[in-house]
């Protein structure tokens, strides 16, 4: 009967809408969104459950930068934090520095269908630690916002 009870219990709190990862933020908000940023730029960003977040940008063929890898946490109750990073190159392929993104992003109205938030992009250079923002001598070197919309199937 105790361990009837047990995983019942777990069965409940993993089927609960209110399911929590990454320190807060909802974890059936976990997924792809397709976000259109203020500045015109078009990206793709997927949040997954653990805290991993990664994300790919319209403007990485005209500026020469990779992919994004990084991470995100629960910043509120319905309002997350997280840091992405990419490569950026010079014209001769080698790397001219690494940049750093600082997301704050939240829901919008009922649900996980749509985020909202702001971005400041910094650029470390040789000598400048991307992980430690206090290393950046020259501030962020663009700001901007973004709305977006959460990829689901068709049904």
């Amino acid at each position: 009967m105790k361990l009837r009870l047990t995983l019942l219990a777990l069965l409940l709190l993993a089927g609960s809408s209110s399911t929590l990862s990454a320190a807060g933020f909802p974890a059936h908000c976990a997924g792809t969104y397709l976000l259109a940023e203020g500045g015109g730029a078009t990206s793709l960003w997927t949040i997954e459950a653990d805290g991993a977040f990664f994300a790919t940008s319209s403007l990485q063929p005209l500026v020469n930068f990779s992919d994004q890898p990084g991470s995100w946490e629960q910043d509120g109750s319905r309002d997350a934090r997280g840091v992405l990073l990419a490569l950026v190159f010079n014209e001769d392929g080698s790397l001219h520095d690494v940049s750093r993104v600082d997301v704050t992003f939240h829901t919008v109205g009922n649900g996980c269908d749509t985020i909202a938030g702001s971005l400041e992009v910094r650029a470390f250079e040789e000598g400048e630690d991307p992980l430690d923002i206090s290393t950046d001598d020259e501030g962020p070197f663009a700001t901007d916002t973004f709305t977006g919309r959460r990829v689901r199937p068709l049904h």
